[in-house]
């Protein structure tokens, strides 16, 4: 599990498990270590620290004295690296990051590990993923490192990102796109009837559904009848201007009549009472908080500011 304290360390350093990542699945998901190869290299030679001996090793085997020096230093880092030192790697969509214990042990085919202390950790502190999308381009680059292991340049924005630091600019940029969000929110309560099923209307197409039945003139419990074309499912809509508990268990009955829809959404304008949806599955409620963002997000709040101009 993730812990739950803010991180510290001395260096950081990029390292890739095995060539063309072939080690990666099994050191994250099973064996929980950092692996290293350099076979070629006596695992002795590297915990005495004979490292002139490496390097003269690393020469007569087709490596050049610069080559050599880089493969060694390589090699160094992984044996001599302490315990406060942040070990990051990527598989699949994510990042994943750990510390390590300087415990060196040989395989049987000569790689070398040192052990992950409390395992590989995909996610910042507060649990939340640490997706290859939302990292900045400078500190992805390191994935196209044609070494082992090299040291990360950007190490404040690193551990800035496992602690899950907004920087003052974001933090003062996200506050201001809630209440941007806000005021769409109290612009919407304006909107009549009519104008609130077609905004709804647009929202799904702005974000690429294709309406099959005419607004308003589908069966009674269905609004909207949608299709995503890049997956062929169907999506149904119902939009209420109030609604309580048993408008919606209504609703989620009756939505296992229809057998060809993925997911179902039940939007309310002004709900009557406070609606549990925890009990309904493959059903999403929105309220004017959840439309006002989406609003935002598909550039409708002209159309909204205009409605109600």
């Amino acid at each position: 599990m993730t812990p739950q304290t803010s991180i510290t360390s001395g260096n950081a350093y990029f390292i890739k498990l095995g060539q063309n990542g072939k080690w990666e699945k099994d050191c994250i998901e099973n064996a929980q270590t950092l692996r290293l190869s350099y076979d070629e290299v006596p695992h002795e030679l590297c915990i005495e620290k004979r490292w002139d001996e490496v390097q003269k090793l690393l020469e007569t085997i087709g490596n050049d004295v610069g080559a050599a020096t880089r493969h060694k230093n390589q090699i160094k880092l992984f044996y001599e690296a302490d315990e406060n030192s942040l070990w990051i790697t990527f598989f699949g969509d994510r990042l994943y990051w750990c510390f390590s214990e300087p415990v060196i042990k040989k395989l049987p085919d000569d790689s070398k590990t040192r052990p992950a202390t409390g395992g590989w950790q995909s996610a910042d502190i507060n649990d939340k993923p640490l997706q290859k999308a939302q990292l900045s381009g400078a500190l992805l680059r390191v994935q196209g490192f044609r070494g082992t292991i090299c040291r990360i340049k950007e190490q404040s924005y690193l551990i800035r990102k496992i602690n899950g630091i907004v920087q003052p600019e974001v933090e003062a940029a996200l506050k201001a796109q809630t209440e941007y969000e806000n005021r769409i929110e109290a612009l919407i309560r304006k909107l009549n009837w009519k104008d609130f099923e077609l905004l709804i209307d647009l929202i799904f197409r702005q974000a690429g559904w294709q309406r099959l039945s005419v607004l308003g003139k589908a069966e009674k419990t269905i609004d909207l009848d949608l299709l995503y074309p890049i997956t062929n499912e169907r999506f149904l809509v119902q939009i209420k201007s109030s609604a309580g508990q048993l408008e919606l268990q209504d609703f989620c009955t009756r939505m296992s009549e229809y057998q060809d829809f993925t997911r179902a959404y039940f939007i309310v304008h002004s709900p009557s009472t406070k609606l549990d949806v925890s009990q309904f599955e493959n059903v999403e409620v929105w309220f004017l908080k959840e439309v006002a963002h989406r609003v935002v997000l598909y550039g409708l709040a002209d159309w909204v500011i205009t409605k109600v101009d």
